[in-house]
């Protein structure tokens, strides 16, 4: 009997009767059978098409690597080769951290010349720092030394910047604040201001005013692309004397459409940040766009807008905080000490009203201008916070007691000795640990 590859038997009883055991199977297979078929086959059928989109992945990402090793770093071929890797995203980080260890340039993926891996790793690099893939800062922060160049070195520094905080890799990066060479100390400060820390800012100013035309522009783009992180910076510089004001009110101007934008940002973190250095930066045309703010779903966010809206002196953005200080939940409370203090302290914008909230009708509102008042050291309200212990709310009492131990001012010294004796346990605690701020001062 012939048979045709991959078919049943033709002819025949025997053919007959595995045929009808083969539709008896069908036929009484249980739904739970079949789904079970039906499953195996997709995964069959998927598996091969995943080893393909894998394979195509890697060549796509392969054939990039082969334009930056042909081409000179910075030049438009070797640019585009940049951001058809940024394009292809994540799925191309594994290979992109791969291509930054020296290790790798063996067998397969043999580089004979250093200048191959320079360009290379330098593009992985660059690409790596938009991606941010999570694995990273951690490959990156080998590549920052000196046993590679500067180039290389350069690019891992910038893209640990882009990549946010990492413990392990702002360790890396102070190692290279005291490195000879003054470029890869610039890079490094900006690195580290974009992880909303200060190490290193004097490298940024001096940049800015020194005469080396170079780095000014560098540092000037750092700012800029630092965007809110590095705002009173920016601020500082541009209103000081120096060489480059009109450089540094043109990147302030860029940087304050960029923050307006991100007011609208799907990540409630953008619009927080944005907000508050918008109002460091203090532009009235703003105001409207803080002002929206207000209605924000998030609780973050209209607390930054209202504190930003406080430090240009704006009577909408003070209100929303005070009202806050007098609000019985606790969680509002503390956020309004917490931006109330912090406008404070950048321009003395609510002391008038929190000396004046000491009188308040509310004993929450009393309490929380005597906490905001010692957190931001007012002086000029040592008077009225000596008047607030006599208050008839022990809470009040508390915290202008804490408020004067901060202030460290030895006007009420006498007042607070009294307070050892108060009623209240925890006042005369207080007391205590004030006399003891006072000895420091």
């Amino acid at each position: 009997m012939v048979r045709t590859p991959g078919c049943a038997p033709k002819g025949g009883a025997t053919g007959r009767r595995r045929l009808q055991r083969a539709r008896a199977r069908i036929f009484t297979s249980t739904p739970d059978n079949i789904m079970l078929a039906f499953v195996r086959f997709m995964l069959l059928m998927a598996l091969p098409l995943s080893l393909v989109a894998c394979t195509t992945m890697d060549e796509r990402v392969e054939h990039q690597i082969e334009r930056l090793a042909a081409n000179d770093i910075g030049s438009q071929e070797w640019e585009d080769a940049v951001d058809r890797l940024i394009g292809l995203g994540r799925p191309a980080a594994r290979q992109l951290i791969a291509h930054l260890n020296p290790g790798h340039y063996k067998g397969r993926y043999y580089r004979e010349h250093r200048a191959e891996q320079e360009k290379i790793r330098t593009g992985a690099a660059r690409a790596l720092g938009y991606i941010r893939p999570r694995g990273g800062p951690g490959a990156l922060r080998e590549r920052i030394g000196p046993a590679y160049t500067e180039h290389e070195r350069i690019a891992c520094i910038w893209a640990i910047g882009q990549s946010g905080f990492n413990q392990d890799a702002y360790d890396a990066l102070l190692v290279q604040l005291e490195d000879e060479d003054p470029s890869i100390r610039l890079h490094t400060a900006i690195a580290i201001a974009k992880m909303d820390l200060d190490d290193g800012q004097e490298e940024i100013v001096a940049a800015v005013m020194g005469e080396e035309e170079s780095q000014a522009r560098i540092a000037l783009q750092g700012l800029e692309e630092s965007g809110f992180y590095t705002v009173p910076l920016l601020v500082r510089l541009a209103s000081e004397p120096g060489p480059r004001q009109a450089q540094l009110e043109e990147v302030v101007d860029r940087v304050t459409s960029r923050l307006q934008e991100q007011l609208n940002a799907d990540d409630s973190f953008y619009r927080q940040r944005s907000a508050r250095a918008l109002g460091v930066i203090g532009d009235p045309a703003v105001v409207d766009d803080l002002l929206s703010l207000l209605d924000d779903n998030n609780n973050l966010v209209r607390f930054n807008a209202a504190a930003a809206l406080a430090s240009m002196d704006h009577q909408r953005g003070i209100q929303y905080l005070f009202a806050a200080l007098d609000n019985e939940d606790p969680i509002l409370r503390v956020n309004a000490v917490r931006f109330l203090t912090e406008v404070q302290e950048r321009g003395a914008a609510v002391e008038s009203a929190l000396i004046e909230a000491l009188s308040d009708p509310s004993p929450l509102a009393r309490a929380g201008a005597a906490r905001v008042l010692g957190q931001a050291r007012v002086d000029a309200a040592v008077d009225q916070l000596v008047t607030a212990t006599r208050d008839t709310s022990a809470d009040v009492r508390r915290n202008a007691v804490i408020a004067l131990g901060m202030i460290g001012s030895p006007a009420g010294v006498d007042r607070i000795r009294e307070l050892d004796t108060d009623p209240d346990g925890t006042v005369a605690y207080y007391a205590g640990w004030a006399l003891a701020q006072l000895e420091r001062h």
